[in-house]
């Protein structure tokens, strides 16, 4: 198939309209500006065409990131997609995750299948801190893998950008920094693009310091020609505007006057500007005879997806009425004869009047609005002039150009802006001596502000605190609900709130000087409350949260292609990826790692030299050398049965095992780690595998990074002894045979280059190749080492 509009047709059931179809045929721009229910999503449609069936497939990045402001957005953007890639057949060629709320499949699948085409869909904080190192939800080790994948290869949209002005000033600035030839820009592996879509697009918040304003051919609008069929009912669709004669903040005469004016089997919307004014009308309205649902960003997963289907059912009989708050302003697609609305800054009130009479099929629709009580969480000035603006058009009828073409005043937002050397020092992905890592909230802040993701569960506490135990596992997406981090500081000072500090290993209580961060997966137990399935969160809910899962104290055995998954909520320790259907050994699961690597490269074919390409196999191939260390070949036969024990020792060096379980070092050691001992074999034994290498130090890097806990720093929460390094001695002698078609040879453990400083400092080495490759270039290398890894580690014995 190499038609677009036949592709559209077949994959939507529609007929593309005119700038859809521009996009597919020119290119993504830097901007794509069209009214409120215009159709934007479409892009996703034109992107794939073009890697798949475009003029210039191999310049179009394999990878879509599919950005939005509001989770309600995207299980509605990721549903219609799930349906596209059905109706086109390529659900088992694409691959589709919904970040922060996938199944394991899917998040296997896009990092497993770097080289395949793939759709990312998630909000602004959750993916814009992966393009930051420090991916919200996803565990440490998995930042650089996400970042590489997320930077290199990927075309960025970004949705309604008037919402999320953070996390669009700093994909800009990205973009800057990612663009081919351009001054101050790095290295890329792979091409990228941004494209930013509203149906208000700022001037202002496009140009940034290092990324100018786009001109005007990098902007696609509907054009006077694409006003055609249904576009042009949809476009020309009216409502006229009047003041609810009622009360701010009368709750009770609210829900009267929407009663009076609701009609039946037809869908009528209320939006608050808060939570606590949407709840206050949704209590208002129980008891009465026609189907309510109240719609909001602080439900679990579970809740939405059922309040999700409730609101998207066509209304009959009695009809629907959806109080809401500002979770429908963009995206949710929405068609209700009647709109009772909270005055608000004027960009939120064209997106609130774009969800009534959405498909401009009536003629009568209504826009009632009222001044808040207070005017947060907005600017007082904004919300006046809006007032103001509304109080004009009193009898008016509108389209949603009319409201979009007048000019009222908005505050321009003050944003912080990521440069280079911000992102230079968000490489290094070690947190400091005391657990922390630096804070990317102020360049991903979405339009719910800082958020945290909280679930309540059951479980035997393993002490008198009430701590899960230490191998327990927070439960998955869709039993997780955002909160914003001040609502989270109340109810942490009511019940105990607990998070699992990596740094120790434990479930440790969130508190004042212990504070959450944005992002963190947080658990509460279900007796502690603060949460109603019918309202979501609330810090005053004291009764009993019903229906939660229990956490799981006993840690799951995974395969190789489940440690692959890389998944968003894993504590997993990395330990359990020796699993496998047989016992592998050293010599080809190398051989095999080699291979894999070889492959993604002929396969992606990547923009790097032919040195660096040869470098990335010989790493591969280097890898896991350090497990040949007596620490860890002896805690890895030890899983084998007793009748099976023989076999086993006589066999190693192994790679892999064919039990699953946690390995036990000798002598209390509990933080070995091989790929450490993999770089040090490098400077000695195995040296003779860096002779044909024209970059050894990038070798030596990429070895010691395959499992991304040890990069630019070298050290463990453990080591306080300047003789001990993460389960090495200093001048421990280690006598090695024949590996990796190099000698036998002795080596002795050299420490000295993980101190601080000094000529010979590890750091210095790693921060040199970061600059001479670049951020972006550099975690690339590191993710076809670690993916080769995974897929050789998934399929043992491939190489053979």
């Amino acid at each position: 198939m190499t038609s677009f509009d036949a592709f559209f047709e077949l994959a939507s059931g529609e007929v593309p309209y005119g700038y859809q179809a521009r996009l597919a045929h020119d290119g993504l721009p830097a901007v794509v500006q069209a009214p409120t229910g215009a159709g934007k999503t479409g892009i996703i449609l034109a992107w794939l065409w073009r890697r798949l069936h475009g003029p210039d497939p191999a310049g179009t990045p394999r990878r879509l990131v599919f950005a939005l402001p509001q989770r309600s957005l995207v299980e509605q953007v990721a549903r219609e997609t799930e349906r596209w890639l059905a109706n086109l057949g390529l659900s088992e060629r694409v691959a589709l995750h919904v970040v922060m709320g996938g199944a394991g499949e899917s998040q296997r699948r896009w990092r497993l299948e770097m080289d395949q085409p793939a759709i990312l869909i998630g909000t602004v904080d959750s993916l814009v801190s992966k393009a930051l190192n420090r991916g919200y939800g996803i565990s440490r080790a998995i930042y650089p893998i996400d970042f590489a994948l997320v930077v290199n290869g990927a075309q960025w949209v970004i949705d309604e950008i008037q919402l999320c002005p953070e996390s669009t000033t700093t994909l800009r600035q990205l973009a800057a920094f990612t663009r081919a030839g351009g001054v101050g820009s790095w290295p890329m592996a792979e091409p990228a693009g941004l494209t930013c879509m509203s149906a208000t697009v700022s001037a202002r918040l496009l140009d940034t310091v290092d990324n100018p304003a786009p001109v005007e051919s990098d902007v696609v609008r509907v054009e006077a020609g694409d006003r055609v069929g249904k576009l042009a009912v949809r476009l020309n669709a009216s409502r006229t505007v009047a003041r609810l004669p009622v009360e701010p903040g009368d709750y009770a005469s609210i829900a009267a006057a929407v009663l009076r004016r609701h009609r039946p089997g037809t869908l009528t919307l209320v939006v608050l500007n808060t939570v606590a004014a949407a709840r206050g009308v949704h209590a208002a309205l129980r008891g009465e005879s026609v189907p309510l649902t109240l719609l909001h960003s602080r439900f679990r997963g579970v809740e939405r997806e059922r309040l999700a289907e409730a609101v998207g059912a066509e209304p009959s009989g009695a009809g629907h009425v959806v109080v809401a708050t500002q979770v429908v302003e963009a995206g949710l697609d929405l068609d209700a004869a009647v709109l009772v609305t909270e005055a608000a800054p004027w960009p939120s009130m064209v997106q609130r009047a774009g969800r009534c009479n959405r498909r401009g099929l009536l003629a009568d629709a209504e826009l009632w609005w009222l001044p808040p009580v207070r005017h947060l969480p907005y600017e007082e000035a904004d919300v006046r002039a809006s007032v103001a603006e509304l109080t004009v058009l009193e009898g008016v009828a509108v389209t949603s150009e009319d409201l979009l073409g007048r000019d009222v005043l908005v505050t321009e937002p003050e944003v912080t802006v990521l440069r280079r050397a911000d992102l230079l020092a968000l490489f290094d992905t070690a947190p400091d001596l005391t657990g922390a890592d630096l804070d990317v909230g102020p360049y991903v802040r979405d339009a719910d502000d800082l958020d945290v993701l909280l679930a309540w569960a059951i479980w035997a506490p393993v002490d008198a605190s009430g701590r899960p135990a230490a191998e327990a596992k927070a439960p998955e997406a869709r039993w997780r609900c955002r909160v914003p981090l001040g609502e989270l500081r109340a109810l942490a000072k009511r019940v105990a709130v607990w998070r699992f500090t990596q740094v120790t290993g434990q479930w440790t209580r969130v508190s004042d000087r212990q504070s959450a961060r944005p992002g963190e997966v947080l658990v509460v137990a279900a007796s502690a409350g603060g949460y109603d399935p019918e309202s979501g969160f609330d810090p005053s809910v004291r009764r009993p949260v019903p229906g939660c899962p229990s956490l799981d104290p006993v840690p799951v055995p995974v395969t190789g292609m489940d440690q692959a998954a890389g998944v968003e909520d894993a504590y997993q320790q990395d330990d359990a990826s020796v699993a496998q259907p047989q016992w592998v050994s050293l010599e080809q699961h190398s051989t095999d790692v080699r291979a894999q690597a070889r492959a993604l490269i002929s396969g992606i074919n990547p923009a790097l030299p032919v040195p660096v390409r040869h470098a990335v196999a010989v790493a591969a191939y280097a890898h896991d050398a350090g497990k040949t260390h007596p620490a860890w070949q002896d805690a890895l036969c030890a899983l084998a049965p007793p009748d099976e024990r023989e076999h086993v020792e006589g066999g190693r060096p192994w790679a892999k095992s064919a039990v699953a379980g946690r390995l036990a070092y000798a002598g209390g050691v509990t933080n070995f780690r091989h790929e450490l001992v993999s770089l040090l074999l490098l400077d000695g034994p195995l040296r003779g595998l860096l002779a044909d290498v024209e970059d050894p130090d990038l070798v030596r890097y990429l070895v010691l990074a395959h499992h991304g806990k040890l990069r630019v720093q070298v050290r463990g929460p453990d080591d306080t002894d300047d003789d001990r390094l993460l389960g090495l001695k200093r001048n421990e002698v280690v006598l090695t045979s024949d590996l990796l078609g190099q000698p036998g040879g002795t080596l002795t453990v050299d420490l000295d280059q993980f101190g601080l400083g000094g000529a010979r400092s590890w750091t210095r080495t790693a921060l040199g190749l970061r600059d001479r490759y670049g951020p972006f270039v550099l975690a690339y290398l590191e993710t076809l080492v670690r993916i080769a890894d995974w897929r050789a580690s998934a399929n043992p014995g491939t190489a053979a």
